[in-house]
């Protein structure tokens, strides 16, 4: 290009102008150029553009320069140049020859643009765009861009490590290649709404490579431009295991579904404020109400039973401890035995107690059958000592008798119609004794002193015991006092006597010593004994001299069915003593055991004290002396000829009006005549044809209003439970009686 004379059009000029010679010395700049380049036209004229920037770059320039040269065709450059603050600016160069007039070759000209902030935009839109990248293939999701065909156009990494394609496989093909068959139609339908503009959500089922199923969480948009689709992006996550995690759950929420449901036990959960959240079927069965309708309600309408035990569920919600209760009834309306446990939520975010009660009537119907059992065993042994017993009792009603027949004394008269008397008290507190032990029921505590069953214990084995062994009870003399059941008390001590008996055999010199106690519990003493708790106890240690046991008899002494006696075809049940442990420790108390072979054993047993007073009567309290001074209007009702016999006269003799018949059916016939005739019926509860049960069950029937005194030789225990209850019975009369007994009975009856 010819250099211009007028040098004004390059002022101009936007674009930085310059003209260098062929040393590359700058001959001309224009002020734009001296303004990229921060210094004077001055300053620049005579220096070099390689001055201006790193020895590397003028190589690069002086380069460019020598093309243009060479070649004679302009050349382009880009480079930073170095200001005087050392600051930098990247700048096009567009270089080109410089001729003059004669057209000589002298030098170089060309254009000079600041470029440093475009240069600046693209380093960051190629930053960003590397950064995108690496989000794109580095996401830990799978991401795949298609055409709005479906046709894959990318995808990233985890695309292929879940899906086992490679890029090359999966690029231009449709993206129902990794769909799984059963999905298919999901997917072209989550297609459709992306096309309709919609962003949808998606749980779709995929295939691998390798033909493994994998779970997705999909999201999709379309890439617009000038408002068509141009592409298509779908997110997804892998969720397999979220899947697998959910069935997982459902499956075990089925699980434990299926068993809260199945239960035989029931089972009702109370939320925070003691409201039924949950309840199994069992719980309809035993309320005998819809389960639906006890939800979102408390539980104390479910019956009064449920109502008393409020306060204790409120207790453990509170205390977070749980609480246990034995042998409870849950509704009238079921008469069956339960073991309930209340225990806390330990989740304290939801709170609430679970209330279950396990059926334990069969068992406790069992236990009781067992107990009865091993009383029969226990009365089998008494059985010869109650027969020898008898047969003393028999010889005195005889000779006593005989001697009262041929007697003319009126003092002797007298003596053995004494003895009779007493011979006969004799016969029945014998009897009462034996009723008493095999009463078969279900336990009715009382209040009762130790020593008093001790002394009945010893008077039942006394007479059916060896004579060469010795029995004794010693220690304390004061009253103990404990809250069981006469009949269940007798039956431990009776064991435990009874196997101190057969442990002694056949040896001479031997001893039962009974030892009474008192004993109280601390921390320790009731880790020791495995007591129920803290406290005042009465310890009854029964020692004897027997043969004793070693460690591994010991060690099985209370377990069930487990016995060493063996004689013949005779052997004992092995139900004595783990009969007797468990009903010591349902009192709340313990029984332990020390032997030494060769040298005896000692039961102990410990039973809390109740720190009740026993009412004890003297005999004069218990017997009223005077004659019923009322006469009454009495109908015996007896089977047996020479009870009624005997009953007229006793009752003539208090000064009573008395008729007899002989069965129910002849007391019914007289009463439905005139059921005014009598004011009281004496009525034998075991007779022929018509018993006493059915007798006043048709007084009932017939509305005979006539009061009557019960009669029985069997503990009234055996009578049908809803008997006792009848209006109509207003006295029991235990067979036998005498005079006095009448008496107090009637004079009771009639008051």
């Amino acid at each position: 290009m010819n250099i211009p004379r007028d040098r004004q059009i390059f002022e101009d000029m936007k674009e930085g102008y310059y003209e260098t010679d062929l040393s590359g010395n700058v001959t001309y700049v224009n002020s734009i150029t001296c303004k990229i380049a921060c210094r004077s036209s001055e300053e620049m004229l005579k220096t070099k553009f390689t001055e201006y920037t790193t020895r590397a770059t003028a190589r690069r320039l002086y380069t460019t320069f020598n093309k243009a040269f060479v070649t004679g065709i302009p050349q382009r450059i880009e480079y930073e140049i170095i200001l005087k603050d050392n600051s930098r600016r990247v700048i096009d160069n567009s270089v080109s020859i410089l001729k003059d007039s004669s057209g000589n070759l002298v030098g170089f000209c060309g254009l000079i643009s600041d470029i440093t902030k475009r240069k600046r935009l693209e380093e960051q839109l190629r930053e960003n765009r590397e950064q995108f990248e690496s989000l794109f293939e580095n996401a830990n999701e799978l991401i795949i861009t298609t055409d709005a065909y479906g046709y894959i156009k990318r995808l990233n990494k985890k695309v292929e490590e879940i899906s086992g394609y490679s890029r090359r496989e999966l690029v231009g093909q449709s993206i129902l290649m990794i769909a799984h068959p059963d999905d298919r139609s999901t997917y072209i339908d989550f297609w459709k709404r992306i096309l309709e503009g919609q962003t949808p959500r998606f749980e779709i089922k995929a295939v691998s490579r390798q033909g493994k199923e994998f779970y997705l969480l999909a999201s999709g948009s379309a890439i617009k431009k000038k408002r068509k689709i141009v592409e298509v992006q779908y997110n997804a996550q892998e969720i397999s295991e979220l899947i697998l995690a959910q069935q997982t759950i459902e499956d075990l929420k089925n699980y434990l579904s299926s068993v809260f449901e199945s239960s035989p036990n029931l089972v009702i959960c109370l939320d925070r404020s003691g409201k039924v959240v949950m309840a199994n079927p069992i719980t309809e069965r035993i309320f005998q109400v819809p389960v639906s309708s006890i939800i979102g309600q408390e539980i104390s309408g479910l019956s009064p039973q449920m109502a008393s035990l409020e306060k204790l569920i409120q207790d453990v919600q509170t205390e977070r401890s749980p609480q246990f209760l034995h042998e409870q009834t849950l509704s009238q309306k079921s008469p069956r035995f339960f073991d309930i446990s209340i225990y806390p939520l330990m989740n304290p975010a939801h709170g609430g107690v679970v209330f279950t009660a396990v059926d334990i009537t069969e068992k406790k119907n069992m236990e009781l059958q067992l107990i009865h059992a091993q009383k029969m065993e226990t009365i089998g042994e008494l059985a010869g000592g109650v027969a020898h017993d008898f047969n003393n009792i028999l010889t005195g009603l005889s000779g006593n008798i005989s001697m009262l027949k041929y007697t003319k004394d009126a003092t002797k008269q007298q003596h053995y119609i004494q003895t009779l008397e007493n011979i006969t008290d004799r016969a029945r507190d014998l009897i009462q004794q034996m009723l008493v032990f095999t009463k078969r029921h279900e336990g009715r505590p009382s209040h009762i002193p130790i020593k008093e069953v001790l002394h009945d214990v010893l008077d039942m084995t006394s007479k059916s015991f060896p004579k060469h062994i010795r029995m004794e009870i010693t220690g304390d003399s004061r009253e103990h006092i404990v809250f069981l059941d006469r009949t269940h008390l007798t039956q431990v001590f009776l064991n435990l006597v009874v196997n101190a008996k057969d442990a002694i055999g056949n040896k001479q010199d031997g001893t039962i010593s009974i030892d009474i106690s008192s004993f109280v519990a601390d921390k320790n003493s009731k880790r020791q004994y495995l007591l129920g708790s803290l406290g005042k106890y009465v310890k009854i240690d029964i020692r004897d001299n027997g043969c004793g046991m070693n460690d591994e008899i010991l060690s099985k002494v209370f377990n069930p069915f487990f016995t060493t006696k063996q004689k013949g075809t005779v052997k004992g049940t092995g139900l004595g003593l783990s009969i007797a442990y468990n009903i010591v420790k349902n009192a709340g108390g313990s029984i332990h055991v020390q032997s030494e072979e060769g040298r005896g054993t000692i039961f102990s047993v410990l039973i809390p004290v109740s720190g009740q007073k026993h009412a004890s009567l003297s005999p004069d309290d218990r017997i009223k002396h005077s004659l019923s001074k009322q006469s009454a209007r009495i109908l015996i009702v007896d089977d047996e000829d020479m009870l009624r016999e005997i009953g007229k006269e006793m009752l003539n003799l208090l000064g009573h009006s008395v008729e007899t018949v002989s069965n129910g059916r002849e007391c019914i016939e007289v009463l439905s005549k005139d059921s005014k005739r009598f004011d009281l019926v004496i009525l034998d509860m075991i007779m022929p044809d018509l018993d006493g049960y059915h007798t006043l069950q048709e007084m009932q029937k017939q509305n005979i209003t006539t009061k009557v005194i019960i009669s029985s030789g069997y503990s009234f225990e055996h009578e049908q439970g809803d008997i006792l209850a009848n209006p109509l019975i207003i006295a029991k009369l235990n067979k036998p009686f005498n005079m006095k007994e009448l008496s107090e009975v009637l004079e009771d009856a009639l008051s």
